[in-house]
């Protein structure tokens, strides 16, 4: 294996169109947002140039799913007792939204979400949060303050549906402003829309729209997806993976190699192939169906012998893993993953701290996104009261954020944890609950054993064999049929191994 063949190659990431050779190399620079949807997806994405990703690596999407849970959602206080209890009550109803929201920004860089207030199934005016992929919006037409925040935000959807076996088809632009939205329509009108074009007020003096951003740097107008490091292992993992399959394929299909004093008649003779024919094929008009071809006429000069491709799957396998644990070692601790691995960087309280680091990394950078949220929310239930309720106690004031505590796993709980379960097993074995087998499978998913597993199950046979054996031995010197010390004897001098 040629490991620096990995960094040789030419391959494309999630940044496209980037200048490296001026002044303004970071100015144009864009994050492929489906490339990248398709490597957390791994299935193909529109557009032939994604075809590639059509396997994949299952690590992207549990890495970004990992990652937003362990985020979770704060918890939220303030002056007034009764604004805490609505806001964390909000925030928990919407854990769900938050999450799906943080894997959103994770994988495309950047993502928007909207808050409206909107009647629930009672007629009753409830707090919303609207995702809107980054896709939708009209970049063009929306417009920023000094500050950032949007005084205007348009963004637009497609919807087609059926009228008998007539298929409507509407674009509908919606359009924020301070203190109202409009909607206009070209094409079909939508069944649940009263007309073309609706203007309806907001409760807002302001645009609630918020952008976030995943890994913002400055001199980037986007942000960088979660994933963007291991593009290239994932790349190189799916083309390997479909090397293989070709490799397997070429093993089971082998093909033949035949030395021809005249090929000419060795076509005609074996295939029945004209002169025409034989033309055809020379320009490469013509292709021979040889999947009924069992056996030919040779000549005295003539051998036929068969071609068989040198089986490389174990080599492949071994790269496939490799890759893998690189893709993991770039994302998060492989015991998250719930796999086990014998790699440098296997040891628990090695990988813990690295990973709490990110994920308080991460909280970090979307603090200035809850800041904002509970101020739209603060906003919303006055409006929706028509008067501030949270004055009487206390107020807005005194806004805070904590998270919940991470706490880094370490070697010294998970031998206790080792050493309860060994005592615990113990015990089953001397009021034979459990076989000998039955514990050495339920260690062997508790810890990793790097030996080779073969190795541990003849061991385990072994011990099994051995205890036996004692057993039947001291069944006779209870009996008073054998002597202890000859039994003894006996019993060490077959040299028995426990495993």
């Amino acid at each position: 294996m040629i490991f620096s063949r990995f960094f040789k190659d030419t391959i494309s990431g999630l940044f496209v169109g980037n200048n490296t050779e001026n002044k303004d190399a970071f100015k144009d620079i864009k994050i492929d947002y489906t490339l990248s949807r398709a490597l957390y997806s791994s299935v193909p994405a529109d557009g032939s140039s994604y075809g590639n990703y059509a396997l994949g690596n299952y690590a992207p999407k549990t890495y970004i799913d990992t990652l937003s849970s362990f985020i979770s959602t704060p918890e939220i206080s303030a002056t007034s007792d009764t604004f805490t209890k609505d806001i964390q009550e909000f925030i928990q109803k919407k854990r769900t939204t938050l999450l799906k929201l943080y894997r959103q920004t994770m994988i495309d860089g950047k993502h928007f979400v909207l808050v409206r207030i909107e009647k629930n199934l009672l007629d009753l005016p409830e707090i919303r949060m609207k995702q809107i992929p980054r896709e939708l919006v009209k970049k063009d037409l929306c417009e920023k303050n000094p500050d950032g925040t949007y005084s205007k935000f348009v963004y637009e959807v497609v919807e087609k549906w059926k009228v008998g076996d007539t298929e409507k088809t509407a674009t509908i632009r919606f359009t924020i402003e301070a203190n109202k939205e409009t909607i206009a329509i070209e094409g079909d009108k939508p069944p649940n829309y009263k007309d073309k074009k609706i203007e309806e007020e907001t409760k807002f003096n302001f645009v609630p729209v918020f952008c976030i951003h995943n890994n913002k740097l400055v001199f980037m107008k986007d942000g960088i997806p979660e994933i963007a490091p291991i593009v290239p292992f994932i790349k190189r993992y799916d083309a390997t993976l479909k090397k293989l399959g070709k490799h397997i394929d070429n093993i089971l299909d082998p093909k033949f190699k035949a030395k021809l004093k005249n090929v000419t008649q060795f076509l005609k003779h074996s295939f029945g192939l004209s002169a025409d024919d034989l033309t055809k094929l020379e320009k490469g008009e013509l292709k021979l169906d040889i999947t009924q071809f069992k056996a030919a006429l040779l000549g005295v000069d003539e051998d036929i012998s068969f071609v068989m491709q040198e089986n490389n799957t174990e080599a492949g396998i071994k790269l496939l893993q490799l890759l893998h644990w690189i893709i993991i070692e770039l994302t998060m601790p492989e015991y998250l993953y719930g796999t086990a691995m014998s790699t440098t960087n296997a040891s628990v309280q090695e990988q813990s701290p690295v990973w709490v680091k990110k994920v308080e990394d991460r909280r970090g950078e979307w603090e200035e996104f809850y800041y904002w949220l509970i101020e739209v929310f603060y906003i919303a239930k006055v409006a929706i009261e028509g008067r501030d309720i949270y004055a009487a106690d206390g107020g807005y004031d005194g806004v805070s954020i904590k998270w919940a505590e991470l706490n880094s796993k370490d070697d010294v709980r998970l031998m206790q944890a080792l050493s309860s379960l060994v005592t615990s097993l113990t015990s089953l074995l001397e009021a034979g609950l459990v076989s000998p087998q039955t514990a050495f499978n339920a260690l062997k998913t508790f810890i990793p054993i790097n030996s080779d597993f073969e190795t541990e199950k003849e061991a385990s046979a072994e011990w099994t064999k051995f205890k036996l054996e004692l057993e039947a031995i001291q069944d006779r010197i209870r009996s008073g049929d054998e002597d202890i010390g000859d039994a003894i004897n006996e019993l060490f001098s077959r040299d028995k191994k426990v495993a």
